[in-house]
C-alpha cells in the first residue's frame, strides 16, 4: 500500500514536473517571439492615419541614425522644408499610410539628441533639421498615399531614442 502511494506521488510529481517544464519552455518561446516581433517592427513600422485617429496626437517611437547619408536617400541636398542632413538607416523607420488628403499635418521629432527627418512620398521629398532647437519638424498639406519616414542622427553611426508626435488641426 505504501509502495503504491509512493508511486502515485512520484508519478504525480513527475507529471507535474513535465508540465511545469513545458510551461516554462512555452513561456520562454513566447517571450522570445514577442521580443523579436518588437525589434522587427521598429524598422519600417507602418501606421494608417485617417481623419478619425488624428483628432488626437499620435506618437511613434524608435531609434534614430545609421550609416547612410541623407543625400543618398533623398537624392537632393535641400527641399522646401529644409536641408537633407544627417545619417539614417537604409530602411525607413516608419511608413505612414494616409487614407485621405490632409489640409494640415505636422510631424515633430522629439529627442534629447540632434536628429533630422526625411520623408519620401507621393508628393515628393521633404527634409528638416533643427526647426525647433535640435528637433526637426515637417508640416503642411499632405496628399493621400504612403510616406516613408526616416529619423536620422546628425553624426554617422550614432543612435538615439526619439518620438515623433503627429498632429492635425
Amino acid at each position: 500500500m505504501l509502495k503504491a502511494a509512493i508511486r502515485t506521488v512520484y508519478c504525480s510529481a513527475l507529471k507535474c514536473n513535465l508540465i511545469l517544464n513545458k510551461f516554462y519552455w512555452l513561456l520562454l518561446l513566447g517571450l522570445v517571439a514577442n521580443f523579436h516581433g518588437k525589434t522587427a517592427s521598429a524598422q519600417g513600422e507602418s501606421i494608417a492615419i485617417d481623419e478619425n485617429n488624428i483628432k488626437q496626437s499620435i506618437t511613434l517611437r524608435g531609434v534614430s541614425g545609421g550609416k547612410i547619408a541623407a543625400l543618398d536617400i533623398t537624392q537632393t541636398k535641400n527641399t522646401a522644408t529644409g536641408y537633407c542632413d544627417g545619417f539614417a538607416s537604409e530602411q525607413p523607420n516608419h511608413i505612414l499610410s494616409l487614407s485621405t488628403f490632409f489640409d494640415y499635418l505636422r510631424l515633430e521629432v522629439q529627442s534629447s539628441a540632434d536628429t533630422t527627418i526625411l520623408v519620401k512620398g507621393v508628393g515628393g521629398v521633404w527634409c528638416n533639421d533643427d526647426a525647433e532647437s535640435a528637433n526637426p519638424v515637417i508640416e503642411g498639406q499632405w496628399q493621400q498615399g504612403d510616406y516613408q519616414v526616416w529619423v536620422g542622427s546628425y553624426k554617422a553611426n550614432t543612435s538615439d531614442s526619439y518620438q515623433i508626435k503627429i498632429t492635425g488641426r
